[in-house]
């Protein structure tokens, strides 16, 4: 092997790490500017009949409850209700919309959005579960 072969090799060799830093690095600014996104995505919901609002953070912590007018005229049990669906919406919707920026920094099919969309849907379900009220 002559000497140009050798150091066409090592070329080749340099310019292929220097394509894996730079997309390592792209990778990095794509995933903090996700972290951000988890800090700052807040995601509001309105029952139906505008008797509670609520929105939420990703990860679920609230940043607001409000209740309207209509809501003195529910039972506590159906105010209770509407309360929770209102909260799991939220709450959801906040969690898809990370999905979502997930998506449109890593791409579609991504695993990374994959797994915050399946985040999403498990950890957060847009009904709440548990007791059924009655």
């Amino acid at each position: 092997m002559d000497e140009s072969a050798i150091e066409e090799g090592f070329a080749a060799a340099r310019r292929q790490l220097d394509d894996v830093t730079r997309q390592a690095q792209e990778n990095r600014a794509r995933a903090n500017a996700l972290a951000a996104d988890v800090e700052n995505i807040v995601e509001s919901v309105r029952s139906p009949r505008g008797e509670v609002t609520v929105r939420a953070h990703v990860g679920g912590r609230l940043a607001g409850l409000e209740f309207g007018s209509g809501a003195e005229e529910l039972g506590l049990d159906a105010l209770a209700r509407v309360t929770l669906t209102t909260i799991a919406q939220a709450q959801h919707k906040a969690m898809t919309a990370l999905a979502e920026r997930g998506a449109d920094l890593f791409g579609e099919q991504s695993d990374i959005a994959a797994s915050l969309r399946s985040d999403a849907n498990r950890g957060y379900p847009a009904e709440p579960t548990g007791p059924s009220w009655t």
